[in-house]
């Protein structure tokens, strides 16, 4: 009666709609309240990180997008990205990857659990964005990891459609595609997941060919990532040496395998950690381990989730083995991975593998939350159940909000590198102290990457080097002959003659970290100071006649191609580092003493061009018109499913819910 009288109203209907559409909906809510409590100290600056930094000249194109700085493509995408933030809100862009990381996290981990009672969907959510391996990838800037560990999800559950579902497998590709975008890292993270999918379907010849379809599109939007270094003539560098300098770290009480267990490991040591702040943090994960394995108990009883719990499950337990690295007891098996399996030197950092048990704690923490729900049969109980799943993820990672315990705030840019920045116009600046990474006043003395390359209009040579105790990837010519060149200690008898060789017109000398080792280039007869302050020094760079020459007959017409006008035949020098493809009539061009590459010039004079661009932009165009492909596919399956029942699959950031969980009901 009562219901009858309530949808005659006309209230009943609708009241059922908006609640139905809040509890879809929650989960992006909670990640959207997650990102304000976080995020708030970034506002109202820019956001600088250790590997994240940004600035108000940072290029829409990088030069990676043309195949140079080594031919490797990887981050093209989110620079690209970053770089139309920055120019469409400025400094504020800087602070939107992070705060779109934890809907995207929270969204993603509740979809793995769509058919689970709400509070279970909201423990996963918040357990997959709160937890030690978000806060240390945050605080070090990775947020392309960042970025596609949210993504993770999505394509794990479309992966798992498409393995047991037709018409699915354009999804499943985007969403892959997408992921390895954020990261090239995840094109051998998502390995582990399609394999466990595929070998925990029931049909596996079927799954196969669908999964091996959706590799095959995931493929095609990545093929940016495979032409460049081919065409380059390069590969990602990888010694052992690397392998040691980025092993994942081990706990001093606690060792290796519960530091891994407890999603920590990042080999470089800096903030002060969540497990810093108080000794329980074992009894905590205990307790966090407890509900999963409840979880997991459960969904491997469930004939309705066994297979996906299985498949998540096991992913999980081969990312904690892979995550080791060259340690533990698959250390041998990593290492001959690293040394012989094409491409993957770029899991150097084998941390980065945690991502899978990560995803697997938040499924089975999720389901362990469905369960202890479906087993409480008073309101008070189920209240309970659900504040135990909210309370542990914070309680777990406490220090993540504020801005990560106030240990990362917004900066703003001393007054003195905006005079620099005017005074050096467009012209080359060579930038000191010669380190790619170093502590600033104006980051609260956190050690950031060298900004000066986008702050500065024109083009600013920086190192490339991480300093000791870490594996060097393969610098350019022109770096190597700088590094000796700098020191320390400087070389002041052939500073002048180089750096005016290199086309340097300014060096800017930030006085952060152990700036005074570079201070003695204000006494190189041919170097003077043209500005001085408290933050910063300016020195300008007197031209030498040959110098002088070659400037004259070089022309920039973009980041590729450089006219030389006519004049004596002859070796002249390009401003650019020498790398292979450079070319003028089909001559390459040679290494310079210097680093630089000289091109042999006739006196008409010619057009240099950097010969593997055009490959490299023809294999981006493609990447994009495959994703746009593979999109539309996707949205026509989507459309066939829809016509093929009433229920039709849901968007992954409007899905519906369901009011009770299949696992463990009664």
């Amino acid at each position: 009666m009562v219901r009858a009288a309530t949808a005659g109203t006309g209230d009943g209907p609708w009241a059922a709609r908006a609640r139905t559409a809040l509890v879809a909906s929650a989960p992006l809510l909670l990640g959207v309240v997650l990102a304000a409590l976080v995020c708030y100290p970034f506002v109202g600056g820019r956001l600088l990180l250790l590997d994240f930094i940004s600035g108000p000249h940072q290029p829409l194109l990088p030069a990676t997008a043309f195949g140079l700085d080594g031919g490797l493509t990887g981050g093209v995408p989110l620079a690209i990205g970053f770089g139309l933030l920055d120019r469409l809100l400025g400094q504020t862009g800087s602070v939107v990857p992070a705060a779109i990381f934890f809907p995207l996290a929270t969204t993603g981990a509740a979809r793995l659990l769509r058919t689970a009672v709400l509070p279970a969907r909201l423990g996963a959510g918040l357990f997959y964005a709160v937890n030690p391996f978000v806060f240390d990838r945050l605080y070090v800037g990775q947020l392309g990891v960042l970025l596609g560990y949210a993504l993770l999800p999505f394509a794990v559950a479309a992966l798992i459609d498409a393995a047991q579902e037709p018409h699915r497998m354009g999804r499943a590709a985007f969403w892959a595609g997408a992921t390895v975008m954020m990261s090239e890292h995840f094109a051998w993270i998502l390995v582990p997941v399609t394999a466990a999918i595929l070998l925990t379907r029931s049909h596996r010849m079927r799954a196969s060919v669908r999964l091996g379809a959706a590799a095959l599109g995931a493929a095609a939007i990545s093929s940016y990532l495979l032409v460049a270094p081919v065409l380059a003539g390069v590969s990602p560098a990888g010694p052992l040496t690397q392998l040691a300098a980025y092993r994942t770290r081990g706990d001093p009480r606690f060792g290796l395998l519960v530091n891994v267990a407890g999603l920590y490991g990042f080999f470089r040591p800096g903030p002060t950690e969540p497990k810093n702040l108080f000794s329980g943090w074992i009894a905590v994960l205990a307790a966090l381990m407890l509900i999963v394995a409840v979880g997991y108990v459960a969904v491997l009883r469930d004939s309705a989730h066994r297979r996906d719990g299985l498949a998540i499950l096991a992913a999980g337990i081969t990312g904690y083995f892979l995550a080791l690295g060259d340690q533990g007891p698959t250390g041998g098996l990593f290492r001959l991975a690293y040394e012989h399996v094409p491409g993957f030197v770029v899991m150097r950092e084998p941390d980065k593998f945690a991502v899978l048990v990560a995803l697997a704690y938040a499924y089975g923490f999720g389901w362990g939350i469905a369960w202890l729900t479906t087993r409480s049969r008073q309101k008070v109980a189920q209240v309970a159940v659900a504040a135990l799943a909210i309370v542990l993820p914070f309680a777990y990672t406490p220090n993540l909000l504020g801005g990560l315990g106030g240990q990362v705030k917004v900066s703003e840019f001393p007054n003195s590198w905006s005079i620099a920045s005017r005074l050096a116009g467009q012209d080359t600046v060579l930038f000191l102290p010669w380190h790619e990474y170093f502590p600033t006043p104006f980051t609260g003395q956190r050690t950031i990457a060298n900004p000066a390359a986008f702050y500065f209009a024109g083009t600013v040579l920086t190192s490339q080097n991480p300093g000791l105790g870490y594996g060097i990837a393969a610098e350019d010519p022109e770096h190597v002959f700088l590094d000796k060149m700098l020191g320390p200690p400087v070389d002041l008898q052939r500073m002048h003659v180089a750096l005016a060789g290199l086309g340097v017109r300014f060096v800017a000398l930030a006085k952060v970290a152990d700036w005074q080792d570079f201070a003695q280039v204000g006494e190189v007869p041919g170097i003077r100071l043209v500005y001085s302050s408290s933050s910063l020094d300016l020195f300008s760079v007197t031209p030498t006649a040959q110098e002088t020459r070659d400037d004259r007959r070089i022309r920039s017409l973009d980041l590729v191609d450089y006219r030389v006008l006519p004049g004596p035949p002859g070796v002249v020098a390009l401003p650019v580092p020498y790398s292979q493809g450079w070319t003028l009539d089909g001559h390459p061009a040679v290494r310079l003493p210097d680093g630089q590459a000289g091109i042999p010039a006739p006196a008409g004079g010619g057009v240099v061009h950097y010969g593997p661009s055009s490959g490299v932009l023809a294999s981006e165009i493609g990447s994009l018109a495959a994703a746009l492909a593979i999109a539309g596919v996707a949205f026509f399956e989507r459309r066939r499913r829809a016509r093929g029942r009433a229920d039709p699959d849901p968007w992954p950031l409007g899905e519906h819910s369901y009011a009770s969980p299949q696992v463990g009901s009664s």
